[in-house]
């Protein structure tokens, strides 16, 4: 099975390497930009390629039409809906809509297949309800759960399904993927972001994609201010600083923009790009790849639905027992 699109994983890959052998349900772990949602696409593509001996082939109107996401017999859950609902755990309502989904045959392909973006964000009662569909579905369907922590699903789910693992790559095997996103961008420039993404292919490339990003007066100033609290130590500073945010009422949005900005500034740094100039005299570089990975969780947490004051105020402590160390 032709998987090249999925950068290093030789192992899963060679685990994968048959068409014939694939699951008719499946979790795929690992971290965000870990290439999960990248797995679960070319595996879906392969079930339904129209030219099996070089499946997925890439180029037949399945294979197209799945890698665009308008194929009608891949349906994804969780993922693509409004910015609202998608910071909100998948109920036990939508998996019973998908359960009895699973029951009406295939529009096109011979296979049904369901794409769950964040399954580890299910209770209790939405597993169970999953449960029933894993252990006695038609034979046509097929599950893809997509978690970073698959350990946080119940045993009688995870019994039930692969488990495909995902996760760091090396330089040599992401560089070809970068270059072909990327093309003209120096190697070296490529080798540090995948290095500040801790080897993930997805974060390198967010990452490299926010080279450049507009932002508001609001958040340059605001990073401004956080920096200078960085760099001045200053507990007060930071802790000033995050009740500002909560008296300005910042939206989930802003933050995230923000915390995308602290990502950007730290790269800039780690780079020595100019306008890393001063984060790289305030910090070391061990704290910030420490404050990337704060960032990074703080925007992932605007996605929980968590209150930008509360994340604000979180980030504050924590930013100060980094640079307290």
């Amino acid at each position: 099975m032709n998987l090249s699109k999925l950068a290093g994983n030789a192992r899963l890959r060679g685990q994968l390497s048959h068409r014939s052998l694939l699951p008719h349900a499946a979790i795929f772990g690992g971290p965000q930009g870990s290439g999960r949602h990248t797995l679960a696409t070319l595996l879906a593509q392969a079930m339904l390629c129209q030219h099996p001996e070089q499946a997925p082939c890439g180029e037949c109107l399945a294979c197209r039409r799945v890698a665009e996401g308008i194929h009608p017999d891949v349906i994804p859950v969780g993922r693509f809906q409004t910015k609202e609902e998608q910071t909100k755990d998948l109920s036990v309502g939508t998996v019973r809509l998908l359960r009895a989904d699973a029951y009406v045959r295939p529009n096109q392909a011979d296979r049904k297949i369901y794409l769950i973006d964040r399954a580890d964000s299910m209770n209790v009662s939405a597993q169970n309800a999953l449960l029933k569909v894993l252990e006695d579905g038609p034979e046509y369907a097929v599950f893809f759960l997509i978690a970073e922590n698959p350990m946080t699903l119940l045993q009688t789910i995870r019994s039930r399904c692969a488990l495909y693992e995902l996760g760091p790559v090396s330089p040599e095997e992401a560089l070809p993927t970068l270059r072909g996103r990327f093309p003209g961008r120096p190697d070296g420039e490529l080798t540090q972001a995948l290095q500040t993404a801790h080897g993930l292919i997805g974060g390198a490339v967010a990452l490299l994609e926010g080279t450049g990003r507009q932002e508001s007066p609001e958040i340059t100033k605001s990073l401004a201010i956080l920096i200078s609290a960085l760099s001045q130590r200053s507990e007060l500073a930071l802790m000033e600083w995050s009740v500002q945010i909560q008296n300005d009422r910042w939206s989930r949005e802003q933050l995230a923009a923000l915390y995308r900005g602290v990502v950007d500034r730290a790269r800039n740094a780690l780079t020595g790009a100019p306008e890393g100039l001063d984060w790289r005299q305030a910090l070391s570089p061990v704290q910030l790849l420490a404050l990337t990975d704060l960032a990074r969780e703080g925007e992932n947490a605007m996605e929980r639905n968590v209150s930008p004051a509360h994340s604000a105020g979180w980030f504050a402590v924590s930013a100060w027992k980094l640079v307290a160390k």
